[in-house]
């Protein structure tokens, strides 16, 4: 018989009492001399073992791992972190079911973990959303998420158990909302009610289950609409290519990751002996918001004059820095796409558009895949190190990261390498408290209304203030009333919400900002994720704010380009009674100044330190790379009621 390693349960039961309070089941500590931990064989960081996250932030959910043959083991919720994890071995399969105090249980199939989760070095969780698990039962892959497709049927029935139950526990109020659930004691007491075990597949799969629950109460729309929305926020995040200023082919895992960012030349293959090279290096930075649009901005330098010709290098990273000191950097923008990494097959499937400000054409990124949920390798020797083969078949010929641009009567072609960070979380509703999901009568506060006020770090540019919306969803666009004006009006400015696909409130167009990447339930806080990436936005077009990345921009380790984080602390606003607006604090993780930063205007700073034929326009250019922003919520703001 198997040791089943998990929490007794009526700690489990108590912790989801708490769960409410900020209680989290990660702090129970493991028996001692136990080597393997609660949540899977193995220790996070340790040999072989791989850390893997639930998108569905569910505790208590029972998983074997097949290189374990004596344990069982369930999944764990941490609420600092807002993820349910395991472990396992990098080469187990993974069995997943819910485990009733009899016998029988809800049987929820089997993945093979290489298929999500390759290598271990990496800064977050592979997280597994409710298709993976459907496609472990089915043994079907998902092609278009539709409700034909027999996997997400099979992914609706999961969904229509979770929300069943979440429901009758009170965790939430609208059936296709997302927050934390706890397997509990009284939860697999009635599971043991049922005749048998539960497969998914069964064809009187609800009259099994009724017993156990009554899912007839969440309907196939809404089951639908719940897998849609954890599909795209597993796929959602921040996307950018390796800063390749330096090279250091064949290492994951450091800030010089060995892959080689976006990179290319005007000729195949791209000789460095070949002097009639024109090479094209950029850098982007890519948000997926909550409805699954992909908007960002960047920079390329491309060698149109061929001054790499009499450069002595012998590197692709000499000849990035010689780029970035001998050529003005060129301005990308990416407008809103919903055409980016496919949220089923992980590839790109259609070419996603950066548009260039001196082309008429925009660069694509037309080919890709999205390996163990957190990296597209260009490069053969860079996909190889990342997936662990020693030979590429066509395949995985077809999975490298290629990108295209045709520009100055030339066809510029070449590879890039991508890394998927800070993927955003379910928002608990203890902070992100909207209309939809607490219950009639109690207050709410998003949308919230405000202006972000920019200041330059050149005092001689002026401060900018920019209104914005914190819509229901939990993404954040532009709230201008007029076409002139950028910030929130005062009287009339708190209006709308979240908007259709063309972003027309009154008539005046709207612009996509960015994301709440998740709450933070003990600091009363939500991160905030920002690019503002439109010729709209005057001086402000391609400021970063709360990306929380450093980019190397010399060889001088001193010269570095800092996005920091920022943090909305809401505690204020939530003790607020309706009609009353309260106030807020937005700071970095250590309570600092909120910073920006402008990569483009960045880079032509360093342009201009290195070279001396300087325009006007270049001068100027450089004073836009970066400041302090503030966050003021709108004079007409109120806390309401339901």
């Amino acid at each position: 018989m198997k040791n089943k390693l998990l929490y007794p349960f009526a700690v489990t039961a108590l912790l989801a009492t708490l769960g409410g309070c900020g209680g989290e089941s990660a702090n129970v500590i493991p028996e001692k001399n136990d080597e393997a931990t609660t949540n899977g064989t193995c220790t996070p960081g340790t040999t072989n073992c791989v850390e893997w996250g639930l998108e569905y932030p569910l505790d208590g959910l029972n998983f074997n791992c097949s290189s374990d043959t004596e344990n069982t083991f369930i999944t764990l919720f941490d609420s600092k972190n807002g993820v349910a994890s395991g472990t396992c071995t990098k080469t187990d399969n993974i069995e997943f079911y819910i485990q009733s105090f009899a016998s029988n249980k809800i049987n929820l199939g089997q993945i093979k973990l290489s298929d999500y989760a390759i290598f271990n070095a990496q800064t977050q969780l592979p997280r597994l959303s409710v298709i993976d698990i459907a496609s472990g039962i089915t043994g079907r892959r998902v092609g278009d998420l539709v409700t034909t497709d027999p996997t997400v049927q099979v992914a609706m029935r999961l969904v229509k158990i979770l929300q069943a139950l979440a429901l009758q526990e009170g965790r939430i109020v609208n059936p296709s909302d997302v927050q934390p659930l706890y397997i509990t004691e009284e939860m697999r007491k009635d599971l043991a009610k049922t005749s048998g075990n539960i497969s998914l597949t069964d064809t009187d799969f609800e009259k099994k289950i009724k017993d156990f629950v009554d899912v007839s109460q969440i309907t196939d729309e809404v089951a639908f609409a719940t897998v849609k929305k954890l599909v795209t926020i597993a796929n959602a995040a921040v996307y950018q290519p390796e800063f390749s200023l330096f090279s250091t082919s064949g290492v994951i895992g450091t800030n010089l990751s060995g892959s080689d960012g976006l990179v290319g030349c005007n000729l195949s293959p791209c000789d460095i002996k070949n002097k009639n090279t024109k090479y094209l290096f950029g850098h982007f930075m890519l948000i997926t918001d909550r409805q699954g649009y992909t908007f960002g901005s960047g920079l390329q330098w491309r060698d149109t004059q061929l001054k790499m010709a009499t450069e002595n290098l012998s590197s692709l990273g000499g000849i990035n820095a010689q780029l970035i000191r001998k050529v003005k950097p060129v301005q990308m923008t990416a407008d809103p796409q919903s055409s980016w990494i496919h949220p089923t097959r992980k590839t790109i499937t259609t070419p996603y558009r950066l548009n260039v400000a001196n082309s008429s054409n925009p660069l694509e990124l037309y080919q890709g895949k999205l390996l163990n949920d957190y990296v597209i390798a260009g490069k053969e020797a860079f996909y190889k190190k990342v997936t662990n083969k020693t030979v590429l078949d066509a395949s995985d010929q077809a999975n490298l990261g290629l990108w295209r641009l045709a520009a100055d009567n030339e066809n510029y072609a070449g590879s890039f390498d991508l890394y998927k960070i800070f993927p955003i979380s379910y928002l608990d509703r203890q902070i992100f408290r909207t209309a939809e999901n607490v219950e009639p009568g109690q207050s709410y506060i998003f949308p919230m209304y405000a202006n972000l006020e920019f200041k330059f770090t050149d005092s001689t540019v002026n401060p900018i203030t920019l209104g914005i919306v914190i819509d229901s969803n939990g993404d954040v666009r532009t709230n201008m009333q007029s076409a002139s004006n950028l910030a929130t009006d005062p009287v009339a400015g708190c209006q709308g919400d979240v908007l259709g696909s063309n972003l027309l409130i009154n008539g005046v167009q709207q612009y996509r900002l960015g994301t709440l990447g998740r709450a933070f339930v003990a600091d009363k806080a939500v991160s905030m994720r920002l690019i503002l990436a439109n010729e709209k936005f005057g001086n402000l077009n391609g400021a970063l704010v709360g990306l929380d990345s450093r980019i190397q921009s010399s060889t001088d380790p001193k010269d570095s380009i800092v996005i920091g984080g920022a943090l909305l602390n809401l505690s204020n606003v939530l003790n607020s009674n309706v009609g009353q607006t309260g106030r807020v604090t937005f700071l970095n993780s250590v309570g600092e100044e909120v910073q920006w930063a402008n990569t483009y205007a960045s880079f032509q700073k360093v342009y201009n330190n290195n070279n001396k034929d300087l325009t006007p326009a270049d001068t100027q250019l450089a004073k836009l790379n970066g400041g302090s922003v503030e966050f003021k919520l709108a004079d007409c703001y109120q806390v309401k009621a339901k």
